[in-house]
């Protein structure tokens, strides 16, 4: 079992500057980069990776993963790990769990124990860890989550992590995603959930922001970018689609899922009104937080189930990308 990282309010409220000229402009495409619009679709059964952990401590009977990250560690198994929320952890009974596999594409991870907690030394919110998200760069893998802002974890192997700094590296809301745009634009940028008071009241005040860096570890930019959700507000969960954003890149072209409805531009900052599909559209707020891997020259979506009496986890299903001539 690889030993845990445990880690015994810089209340954020943004102040946000009229968008600037940073990433102004739709990105050029890479040299001889085939340019071609897609529409995503999934393209094959979804299989459950992990569900409620046997938590250590702090166990409840309705403890369940919500929005996570999954990577392969330099030793080449797997890991998931996923905000943990309803455990009896005083404060906000939220904390970070691993899992890990030697195979992507298979049921039942190895639950490997309780990966964070929060920490007062970190300025953590207690009880507050949520929404992890990792990307690589330079061989050294980076782990961003939040608590009163975006705090980050890096490592040089995958499974040992140390925190860099003991605050947040930038201030924002939660659930944040990282894209590599250094190819076009030269920047890192963050996406992010903010709630801000008065913003949008039919969302419960929750809206979208990105800041671009370009080094992980910052500094990022102080201007944050709205990028306001889409779809109108979800009855009984008005601000589903201002959670947990995600964007690639493919072809040419940026994605962005708001849940499980997909938007396509050419600029990583400004998008359509309207999606170009909804991969679960009998009910599309029924697997959320999605994140896509890439491996062996094909991408998989991941998302978690939540909703009623469905089974808690998270899941993985095969995305395939077909041409679209619109």
């Amino acid at each position: 079992m690889i030993p845990p990282l445990s880690l015994s309010s810089f209340a954020v409220r943004l102040t946000v500057v009229a968008a600037s000229l940073w990433l102004a402009l739709p990105a050029p495409a890479a040299s001889g980069e085939d340019v071609r619009p897609l529409r995503p679709k999934l393209d094959g059964p979804w299989i459950k990776l992990a569900g409620r952990p046997d938590l250590e401590r702090w166990a409840t009977p309705k403890v369940e993963p919500v929005d996570f990250t999954v990577f392969r560690a330099d030793d080449g198994r797997w890991q998931l790990i996923a905000c943990i929320r309803h455990t009896s952890q005083p404060g906000k009974g939220r904390l970070l769990y691993r899992w890990s596999s030697p195979e992507l594409v298979a049921p039942g991870w190895r639950a490997d124990g309780i990966f964070l907690e929060s920490s007062e030394a970190l300025d953590h919110e207690e009880g507050l860890l949520q929404a992890p998200f990792h990307v690589t760069d330079g061989g050294v893998h980076h782990l961003f989550y939040n608590s009163r802002g975006a705090h980050l974890l890096t490592s040089r192997d995958g499974l040992i992590f140390t925190p860099h700094g003991d605050r947040a590296v930038f201030p924002m809301g939660r659930d944040v995603c990282i894209l590599d745009d250094r190819a076009r634009s030269g920047h890192w940028i963050a996406y992010y959930t903010s709630p801000e008071p008065g913003i949008n009241p039919a969302t419960r005040d929750h809206t979208m922001r990105a800041r671009t860096a370009t080094r992980l570890t910052g500094p990022w930019s102080e201007t944050a970018h709205e990028i306001p959700p889409r779809m109108p507000p979800a009855r009984g969960y008005t601000f589903v689609y201002a959670e947990s954003p995600l964007v690639v890149y493919r072809s040419g072209y940026y994605y962005r899922f708001e849940q499980m409805y997909v938007f396509r531009s050419r600029d990583p900052l400004v998008w359509p009104e309207e999606p170009i599909v909804c991969l679960l559209p009998k009910m599309p707020i029924r697997l959320l937080a999605p994140e896509i891997v890439h491996h062996e020259g094909r991408d998989y979506l991941l998302a978690y189930q939540w909703l009623n009496d469905d089974e808690r986890g998270v899941f993985l299903a095969p995305l395939a990308w077909e041409a679209d001539a619109r």
